[in-house]
């Protein structure tokens, strides 16, 4: 299987991966890939809004957690009006697309109802079960988020030519890295909640830990002595990845490191996360369907086309805001307070979002036109 990200660069940028034998670019200034193509995205300016400063949004749950000392819940009830239309962003990719949605049932259907199913019931049951399906959640979610993070500097990677480059190594290093000492810090210090209920975890003694984050700043220290170094031989735009690996950290500092409240932690994590997904997916789409409104997915072709980012944003909505309603209309039937049907619709879909996004992602079937 495909290399977390890999193939979700190739999809968006249409720059094909260096071959394994092939030898990696000379130290030095990067060409643009070929023939003019943007060393961008999108732009600058939206690329550091869209992909990388969207980490500053875990400042947001921070405050209103450990500042202003609201619920956990509180957080979470907020962050629901962004992950719940980040869910449905995968939906775009698949079951929105008529040619799609049953072209491989097994990855679509079977497996993703599944694992939904493996949430549903064992939040309905309660007891140990809670522990199991709250500790899979907080594993798989970290995994999901740093992958979702690869994918993205990837992308980069390809558009400025260092692919196999020692830079790109020490970038992936300073990318996983980071991101597994925070989740190693937490392990060490607690909380070990996730929506009030203990996960599975072992206790890494503290040797362990600081070797770990000191190994990191050796690895940080001499990335920036080479950039710093060959610093005027680089082009300018090549500033946005170690920007982005700054920016990567600080989204999983603020719930691993700073936020007390697990779940606070969590929405946090979740929050920048779905922002920068719902980007990426909506990148996709405005370029796989840049030859016009695709009558298979009339919907989404249609919102995706240029200047319709406040119709593609309204789409998004009215998904998620159809999952609250039948949530909330069951649970005005059934009795049962609307809070925790929610959490057992959220779980179940989550689940079956982490399964089905990372088969998409891996899955390279389109001949994606550049954007502009």
């Amino acid at each position: 299987m495909a290399a977390p990200g890999s193939i979700l660069s190739t999809e968006l940028t249409g720059v094909v991966p260096m071959d394994r034998g092939a030898e990696p670019a000379a130290p030095g200034p990067s060409p643009v890939a070929g023939r003019g193509e943007s060393p961008w995205m999108i732009s600058p300016l939206v690329d550091l809004a869209l992909f990388v400063g969207v980490t500053i949004l875990t400042v947001i749950p921070w405050i209103v957690s450990d500042v202003l000392r609201y619920p956990g819940w509180y957080v979470m009830i907020g962050v629901a009006f962004v992950n719940g239309p980040h869910l449905i962003s995968t939906w775009t990719r698949v079951y929105l697309a008529r040619g799609e949605r049953f072209k491989r049932p097994l990855h679509y259907w079977v497996i993703p109802a599944a694992v939904a199913g493996f949430g549903i019931v064992n939040e309905l049951r309660g007891g140990s079960g809670l522990a199991w399906v709250r500790t899979t959640i907080f594993y798989w979610a970290s995994w999901h988020f740093v992958a979702q993070s690869w994918g993205i500097l990837r992308i980069y990677q390809r558009k400025h030519r260092v692919v196999g480059t020692l830079d790109a190594k020490l970038e992936r290093v300073l990318l996983f890295g980071p991101a597994f000492f925070c989740m190693l810090r937490r392990l060490h210090t607690g909380p070990w909640t996730l929506f009030q209920v203990e996960v599975f975890h072992v206790v890494p003694p503290a040797s362990i830990v600081n070797a770990f984050g000191a190994l990191l700043v050796l690895v940080a220290l001499f990335y920036v002595a080479r950039r710093l170094v060959g610093a005027r031989r680089r082009p300018w735009f090549e500033a946005v990845r170690p920007t982005y690996l700054f920016f990567n950290f600080v989204g999983f500092a603020m719930p691993f490191l700073v936020i007390q409240d697990g779940t606070s932690a969590f929405a946090a994590a979740a929050l920048w996360h779905a922002a920068q997904y719902m980007a990426i997916v909506w990148l996709y789409n405005r370029r796989r369907y840049a030859g016009g409104v695709d009558p298979a997915a009339r919907a989404v072709s249609w919102a995706s086309q240029p200047g319709r980012a406040p119709a593609y944003i309204a789409l998004l909505a009215a998904g998620a805001a159809g999952v609250y309603s039948l949530a909330f209309l069951i649970a005005s039937v059934a009795k049962i307070p609307f809070q925790d049907l929610a959490l057992v619709f959220w779980t179940g879909l989550t689940l079956a979002h982490y399964y089905v996004d990372g088969v998409i992602w891996k899955t390279r079937r389109y001949n994606l036109k550049p954007l502009g």
